[in-house]
């Protein structure tokens, strides 16, 4: 039995207080090249999974911005108020991932799409534990890229099967949830 994801990871998002040195680190450590993104010059990315991962490189915002891993999700305003009644708060957002129409028109797939001069809308959430997560409603154009919606890929048979035994180990050893 496989199993449909209702979310997928998109982007894993690096801020820096000097993102140009970051990027040679992070070209040299990962042997990938990471080119400008179209909404900064100050902010670089890259694609390091043929999942539909990709590497980001921004501007630091705030001293204690840290790496934040982004998952796509079809309803942002849903998944926000899902994760503000089960004890989120969010950090930051929702806010559009606009594409400066100049640099959105110099790609013919934005420049033919009706909402190519944006990536989505997005917003970080931190979760009752400390930590942040990075919520990103993406614009359809951008689905092939981050294999999200009809062309993410469900989780194998064997993945499914391992994560049911350990959910039975799990509910053995603790009862049910």
């Amino acid at each position: 039995m496989t199993t449909t994801l209702r979310s997928a990871l998109a982007f894993i998002n690096i801020p820096s207080d000097d993102p140009a040195k970051s990027r040679v680190f992070f070209e040299q450590l990962f042997g990938i090249d990471l080119v400008p993104s179209l909404w900064s010059e100050k902010s670089y990315h890259a694609p390091i999974s043929a999942d539909g991962i990709d590497l980001d490189i921004n501007v630091r915002h705030t001293p204690q911005e840290s790496t934040t891993a982004f998952v796509a999700v079809a309803d942002l305003d849903g998944a926000i108020q899902l994760a503000t009644r089960s004890g989120g708060r969010v950090l930051w957002g929702p806010d559009e991932l606009a594409i400066p129409k100049e640099d959105a028109q110099s790609v013919p797939e934005l420049a033919e799409d009706p909402g190519g001069d944006s990536l989505g809308r997005a917003a970080v959430i931190l979760e009752p534990g400390g930590s942040q997560i990075g919520l990103v409603e993406l614009a359809e154009h951008a689905h092939q890229h981050f294999a999200f919606g009809k062309h993410q890929q469900p989780l194998t048979a064997h993945q499914t099967q391992v994560h049911q035994r350990s959910m039975r180990i799990a509910e053995e050893r603790t009862g049910p949830r």
